[in-house]
């Protein structure tokens, strides 16, 4: 599991839990999964790039309501 880390959110790209081969990522405010991967990807490469992607997106939203 990785993570990087803007204000309080930070995305972490794991091993999916119905098929370990597979990757999935999640974007969480503290504790509380605010935003995650509709489907497993099949690399965490992969997984990691759309991750990325949408941490980008919510951190502008996050910067632009505070």
């Amino acid at each position: 599991m990785t993570a990087e880390q803007s204000a309080p959110l930070t995305l972490q790209v794991e091993p999916c839990t119905k098929d370990p081969s597979r990757y999935r990522w999640l974007i969480r405010d503290h504790a509380h999964v605010v935003r995650q991967s509709c489907y497993s990807l099949a690399t965490e490469h992969e997984a990691r790039t759309q991750g990325w992607a949408a941490f980008q997106d919510a951190a502008a939203i996050w910067r632009d309501s505070h």
